[in-house]
């Protein structure tokens, strides 16, 4: 019992530390608003890339591959969107808060949190079966989300119609993490190895992804952001960090998954909202304000959801 907690809090800790100092480092006046800013760019433009690319070049697909984890995602990430759907069409009463909380009960941090999670808790084995399943997740979050956010808009412009469809395929396309993971495969498929140098600089760039990004979500953390809108953030953080994780971890281990590829479940739906679901909800004239407060909540509820969920499975023996 012992190690199983001590084997949580050593998956957990470093990333929650990382995120309060960045919180810290906003509050002493250190960094600022513009250095988020461009973290954000430097992370999920050039760091978190590099940093997919390397774990995919350098993993072989025979021995990492998992074709039914790849599938089970594939049919939960879709399952939970229909659904909670049609919940909150259901339950949901204002329209314009439809497609925040959709997406923010549904859509995962999972680029900036995934790879290292899995690799605090597994090692290069867990980075390894994240890489390889990025591509799929980020292809379905990104495109679930945009239909989601076109279908509740409140301006036409966003309405979903064929132009908006092709926008949808573009973000698809030109996203730098499928990009990263793309540009990998041919060096992955046939082992090709980098020169020394190449790889040397490679390493620098993937090495800023995590700290860099988890700085600046803590930085990112603004309290005000909670007033009003309570009710509705709670419930979908609790549906993000609670429900949709058991249920789907569940069905995941009965479907008998187990390690890493059970792992990776809990992390693709244990992670908080993603950060960028703020910032397409504003763009997209849904009800950013509410985008923000369940990123915040959920954020904070995950450090505690997923330690019981990382420290239930290990004493069960099922990671």
């Amino acid at each position: 019992m012992l190690n199983n907690l001590v084997y949580s809090i050593n998956a957990i800790v470093p990333i929650f530390l990382l995120v309060v100092l960045g919180a810290f480092l906003k509050k002493w006046g250190k960094i600022n608003d513009s250095f988020t800013e461009i973290a954000d760019w430097i992370v999920f433009k050039i760091a978190l890339p590099v940093m997919l690319f390397l774990e995919v070049a350098s993993c072989s697909i025979a021995d990492h591959f998992d074709g039914r984890l790849v599938l089970f995602l594939v049919i939960s990430v879709t399952s939970v969107f229909a659904i909670g759907t049609l919940l909150t069409v259901v339950f949901v009463k204002d329209p314009s808060k439809r497609g925040a909380f959709i997406q923010g009960m549904c859509r995962s941090n999972f680029a900036v949190l995934g790879v290292p999670l899995a690799v605090n808790m597994f090692g290069e084995a867990g980075g390894n079966t994240i890489a390889i399943v990025m591509p799929f997740i980020i292809l379905m979050f990104n495109s679930y989300s945009v239909i989601i956010l076109s279908m509740f808009s409140g301006s036409e412009k966003h309405k979903l119609d064929k132009k908006s469809v092709l926008g949808i395929v573009k973000n698809v396309v030109t996203n730098p993490l499928i990009i990263g993971v793309l540009l990998a495969l041919p060096f992955m498929l046939f082992d090709i190895e980098l020169f020394t140098a190449a790889d040397k600089t490679l390493n620098y760039l993937s090495a800023l992804a995590t700290p860099l990004a988890l700085i600046s979500l803590g930085a990112n953390f603004k309290t005000e952001s909670l007033k009003g809108r309570v009710g509705y953030a709670a419930i979908a953080a609790a549906f993000k960090t609670v429900i949709v994780p058991a249920v789907c971890v569940t069905i995941a281990a009965l479907c008998g998954l187990r390690g890493p590829s059970l792992g990776v479940v809990l992390i693709c739906f244990g992670s908080p909202t993603a950060v960028t679901s703020y910032i397409m909800a504003k763009k997209m004239d849904n009800d950013h304000d509410l985008a923000a407060q369940i990123l915040l909540l959920s954020t904070l509820v995950c450090v505690v959801t997923i330690f019981i969920g990382i420290f239930i499975l290990k004493t069960l023996a099922l990671i």
